[in-house]
This record gives C-alpha cells, sequence and structure tokens, in this order.
C-alpha cells in the first residue's frame, strides 16, 4: 500500500498529462501530492524530510505553472527536488556529523561509519547528475520527451542506483553472521 501511495502523485501526472495537458497535470500532481501527505499521516506513517521538501516544491513550482501558464517552473521542480535532497545529505553529514541516511537506516542496518559517509556522498553526486540531467532535457527536448524522462527515466534511474546502493551496503554490513544465524 505504501508502494503505491509513494508513486501515486507522479503516476497520476502522467495519466493526466496524456488525457490533458502538462497544466492538468500539474493541479492533479498538486492535488496528489497534498493528498499523499494526508494519507500517510491518516495511516500514522512516518512523514520523512523528502515528503515535506517534494510537498512544498511542488506545491510552489506548480502553483506558478498554473499562475504564469509556463511549463518550464514544473520541469525546473524536478532539479530542485534533487538539488534540496542533496543539499539535506550533505548538510546532514557536514553539521550533525552522521549521514542522514544513516540516520533513517541505521537501526535496520550496521555500516562502519566511513560506508555510510561514501553512500552519502554517492548519493549526493547521483541526485545532483539527475538535476542537471533533468535541466538538460527540460531545456533541449520536447516536453513528451521530459515527461517521459521524469515518469520513466528519473524512476529507473533511481531503482538501478538504488540496486547499486544495496549491493554497496551488503558488501559492508557488519553484522552478517548475526543475520545467518537469524536465517537458520
Amino acid at each position: 500500500m505504501l508502494f503505491v501511495l509513494e508513486y501515486l502523485p507522479i503516476a497520476l501526472f502522467f495519466v493526466f498529462y496524456l488525457l490533458g495537458d502538462i497544466f492538468l497535470a500539474t493541479a492533479v500532481l498538486m492535488l496528489g501530492t497534498v493528498l499523499q501527505i494526508i494519507a500517510l499521516k491518516f495511516m500514522r506513517e512516518v512523514i520523512t524530510p523528502r515528503h515535506w521538501i517534494i510537498l512544498w516544491v511542488v506545491l510552489i513550482f506548480g502553483a506558478i505553472t498554473l499562475f504564469l501558464r509556463d511549463e518550464w517552473f514544473i520541469k525546473l521542480k524536478v532539479s530542485v527536488i534533487y538539488v534540496a535532497i542533496a543539499l539535506f545529505l550533505l548538510i546532514g553529514l557536514w553539521w550533525k556529523k552522521r549521514s542522514p541516511l544513516q540516520q533513517f537506516l541505521g537501526d535496520e542496518i550496521n555500516l562502519p561509519h566511513f560506508a555510510w559517509v561514501r553512500l552519502t556522498y554517492a548519493w549526493v553526486v547521483f541526485t545532483l547528475s539527475l538535476a542537471a540531467v533533468n535541466l538538460y532535457i527540460a531545456e533541449y527536448w520536447s516536453l513528451d520527451a521530459w515527461v517521459n524522462f521524469k515518469v520513466f527515466g528519473t524512476l529507473g534511474a533511481t531503482l538501478i542506483f538504488t540496486i547499486f546502493t544495496g549491493a554497496y551496503m551488503f558488501k559492508h554490513h557488519t553484522d552478517r553472521d548475526k543475520d545467518a544465524e537469524e536465517l537458520e
């Protein structure tokens, strides 16, 4: 259920883009993101800083898009979100001297400090790269190509990077013996 809820706003954005236009899709994305937060609250699920960042960026850039009737702002929103996530990770790492990834996953996954730091920097580079690619595609490719990149390209890239993240975590996981005992 949470997986569906997580991707519902972007799925609705895509469907309403196909059925209408970018402005209808933007309005639906804004509504879907608000409803996503309400549903998470109703289900008593944790609302992460990522959820709040996405909500506010979607609402601000969506409102500008609709008010000015200019698709550039909804395209820009994607890069703003990825830069905000990168900044969140960097500030957490530099200010608190602890990776925000470790803060979220550290109870379930035991990694040495250096592994958390490397993983955090890897995610920073990944999110900044997606932000840059999004800006390039938004500027030089068609609206249809950008929508497909936003919906499928970023999702696919994130899925692949998450798999590599899992492999890296497995490689550096410090409680493999304990995990093996629990499986027996």
